[in-house]
């Protein structure tokens, strides 16, 4: 049994796009005073590498994030800046279903996993998402 679901690209992206923002309105109260109308252009150039990037799928935008289920366990990737990550089923302490997340509890570190309607590419596949996880904890 294994099942893999599409993490929205949109949402993985999220974290590179608050970056590239703080990044350009930082660098644009450095340079205001001193590089006046060239502080004003590093928003569009920022806009610009940003898109480059993702259009030619450089280094981080270049993973690929998901939610895969398998007999060992469940492995994640949420966005783009995170390594995949493994949870066996053994390790899991409880799950707990909300309207539109499903919350993950490890045995161990006490550390809650939220896994949310709208990381999933479909978010029709939730209630597939919640029905395999209920299969394994019983």
């Amino acid at each position: 049994m294994q099942h893999l679901f599409a993490i929205n690209r949109n949402k993985a992206e999220a974290p590179a796009v608050a970056t590239f923002f703080i990044v350009a309105i930082f660098s644009s109260i450095y340079f205001y005073p001193t590089f006046l109308w060239g502080a004003f252009l590093l928003f569009p150039m920022l806009v610009i590498i940003y898109l480059v990037l993702r259009y030619f799928k450089v280094s981080y935008f270049n993973r690929q994030c998901f939610i895969f289920l398998d007999d060992e366990g469940i492995r994640y990737c949420l966005h783009i800046f995170q390594k995949p990550i493994f949870v066996a089923w053994d390790k899991i302490d409880r799950i707990n279903y909300q309207l539109y997340e499903i919350n993950i509890k490890i045995k161990d570190s006490g550390e809650v996993i939220s896994l949310q309607v709208g990381y999933l590419k479909h978010p029709e596949e939730f209630e597939e998402l919640k029905g395999i996880l209920d299969a394994k904890m019983m």
